[in-house]
């Protein structure tokens, strides 16, 4: 086991009861819960006018493909279920008017780092329907030789022609839904993916070319016992995906109507969650894999990992990422963007997010522009979730302020952890200990001004921090 990373692993029950709550994963600052409809259409419009003059700074590309067959229980996705293959033509058409109407509004600014499928099911799509849509990203955009082209798929509907396909328009990440691999627990969640489909998927991945794959795991789940989701660490090992994303169930019936196919009474308490969350990073570091944080890990010598033992691994809506760009560009229903300092959804509504683009307009429906507060809060908070650390001295030099001032009483509240030796706080730093890995979420929050807002005002829906 690699010795860097066994005191994450040693958390005590107490802690684990006193830092259980409601929280943010922190994919944005100011989080979505306080977004408003007072930005729409016409400022995007303005946002990527005033995007369009930085010529040479690359982009991010965000793209929703809603299909799937059939919606998962424990799915905190958009989905939408097709009765008939014309909604799929219908979106694709709104998908390419809009990819146009942005492309026209950035005017020479078209260089993207990095582009993402996500949804969904995109492998829902045949081959001639996802070439319409890379064709039309391809005519009004340059990707980059170093870009990031990545996609998330389903082994159950994937097929080797999908692959084929991806390597040959220089996909170069997939990433895999498995969720669990115990049978028990697929009934449950209504996902049937025997072992069998997913060793399929990943070998057919390898011998078609592709060397980056992402396996996402849940726990949390219904039906899972400590033994059966160690036996799907152990075969997810044998399987050896490149990065893994495992995360806690979000649990959240009041706005995921379908989740309430699963009971509270059939979840496990946060403890037990704790130690699933515990065989994860047992058995995962010490076969080798280093441990990013929150939920994810990597191999040694991914790029993720070297970016972060580096300082300068970043975060947005698609994950962890080296190759965040100053602007995303969300393209598709409930997709997000965040454009000249200003996060921008699109509608998840099927039918509106279609009427919309077809009216010559875009389809958003709430956003929010940054103050200098939220700019300063996001670095802040960012730099503690990526790189486990905050350099006060850059951050200072960034905005003009004095930390030790202007975060006064965050300072105050973070002696907390100080104490329980999650946090080290000194005069040019505060660092996230190993054992604070597994809470990082927890003293991200402590710089969230508006988790103190919503306690007088309105409680803000999260899912656990544990």
């Amino acid at each position: 086991m690699n010795n860097d990373q066994t005191e994450l692993m040693s958390a005590p029950l107490n802690l684990v009861k006193k830092y259980d709550r409601a929280g943010p994963r922190y994919t944005s600052y100011p989080t979505v819960p306080v977004w408003s409809d007072a930005v729409g259409a016409e400022q995007y419009i303005a946002a990527l006018k005033a995007a369009s003059s930085k010529v040479e700074q690359p982009l991010s590309v965000y793209i929703h493909l809603p299909f799937c067959e059939k919606r998962c229980y424990f799915c905190a996705c958009n989905v939408f279920i097709p009765r008939q293959r014309s909604h799929i033509t219908d979106y694709l058409t709104a998908l390419l008017k809009e990819i146009d109407r942005i492309a026209d509004l950035l005017q020479n600014r078209n260089k993207v780092i990095q582009l993402h499928f996500g949804g969904g099911t995109p492998t829902y799509l045949s081959v001639l329907e996802f070439a319409q849509v890379l064709d039309a990203i391809e005519r009004r955009f340059e990707l980059l030789d170093n870009a990031e082209v990545s996609i998330e798929i389903d082994p159950r509907v994937t097929t080797s022609e999908h692959l084929q396909f991806l390597l040959q328009r220089n996909f170069n990440r997939i990433s895999m839904g498995v969720q669990d691999l115990n049978e028990e627990v697929q009934k449950a969640i209504g996902r049937n993916q025997p072992y069998q489909i997913t060793k399929k998927c990943i070998n057919s991945c390898r011998e078609t070319g592709f060397t980056n794959i992402n396996f996402d795991l849940i726990y949390g789940l219904p039906q899972q016992t400590l033994s059966g989701f160690k036996e799907t660490i152990l075969k997810t090992i044998e399987l050896r995906p490149d990065r893994l994303a495992v995360y806690s169930f979000a649990y959240l019936p009041e706005l995921k109507l379908h989740q309430r196919r699963i009971k509270q009474e059939q979840l496990p308490d946060p403890h037990t969650k704790y130690l699933f969350s515990k065989i994860a990073y047992e058995l995962f570091v010490s076969n080798g894999y280093h441990f990013i944080g929150m939920d994810h890990f990597s191999t040694p010598n991914d790029e993720l990992t070297v970016a972060q033992r580096e300082g300068r691994l970043s975060r947005n809506f698609m994950g962890y990422t080296v190759h965040k760009a100053p602007d995303l560009i969300g393209i598709g229903t409930s997709a997000i963007g965040y454009v000249d300092k200003t996060y921008v959804q699109n509608s998840s509504k099927f039918e509106n997010y279609i009427a919309a683009v077809e009216s010559g307009s875009f389809a958003t429906n709430r956003g929010l522009k940054l103050s200098e507060d939220d700019l300063i809060r996001e670095y802040a908070i960012t730099s503690i979730m990526c790189n486990l650390v905050l350099h006060k001295d850059e951050l200072n030099g960034r905005f003009h302020i004095d930390f030790n001032e202007y975060f006064v009483s965050e300072l105050s509240e973070l002696a907390t952890f100080i104490d329980d030796k999650l946090l080290t706080h000194d005069n040019n730093s505060l660092r996230v200990t190993e054992l604070g890995r597994g809470f990082v979420r927890n003293v991200a929050m402590v710089f969230d001004a508006y988790l103190k807002k919503s306690s007088t005002d309105r409680p803000l829906t999260f899912s656990r921090t544990i």
